[in-house]
């Protein structure tokens, strides 16, 4: 009797969104996350040849207050070499997106800083953040928005904004999108 490994035998099913053909309906939520949160973005912008010789695509660019970040999108547990030397020959700002985060997963701390209950984007200590004065969006360490790069100055010492309205909307958004069959 042989044995399936299921990992291999599930292939992700293509998904078009906002004129977009996705590999994977996780891409295609990522890209319902990026759109609901007013997040300019760009998939599959273009193709690069890395130091090793390897071609790698990524699968977005997305473009966040005075900064553009890479982003590969690829189920929990699956490595990301190829991602690793772009991020490593390139030298700019990316990250790797896993399932979408739960929004009833966060939780008001009482103090004016929510935080998720579940360690939030879990293997990154990179969260999506918004600056309270000027609604920029950023990707920053910790979540704090005091570090978006938008010129604000925000005098708030570690403004944690990773359970701000505008996130929480969006996370929904994604896990709720539903997308036709065989689209």
């Amino acid at each position: 009797m042989s044995t399936i490994n299921i990992e291999r035998s599930i292939r992700p099913i293509e998904t078009l969104y906002r004129g977009c053909r996705f590999r994977s309906r996780l891409e295609a939520r990522w890209a319902v996350f990026f759109q609901t949160l007013s997040v300019p973005w760009q998939y599959e912008p273009e193709g690069f040849v890395l130091s090793t010789g390897d071609w790698y695509l990524p699968d977005f660019l997305v473009h966040l207050k005075n900064q553009l970040m890479w982003v590969e999108i690829k189920p929990a547990g699956i490595p990301v070499p190829l991602f690793e030397q772009f991020m490593a020959d390139i030298k700019q700002s990316g990250t790797v997106l896993h399932e979408i985060p739960d929004p009833e997963s966060m939780r008001h701390s009482g103090d004016g800083y929510d935080f998720f209950d579940d360690g939030g984007f879990r293997d990154t200590p990179y969260q999506f953040c918004i600056c309270r004065m000027c609604g920029a969006v950023g990707f920053e360490f910790s979540g704090c928005s005091e570090r978006i790069p938008c010129g604000c100055n925000n005098p708030r010492h570690k403004d944690w904004t990773q359970g701000h309205p505008r996130i929480l909307k969006a996370l929904t958004a994604a896990r709720s999108a539903r997308f036709e069959a065989g689209s």
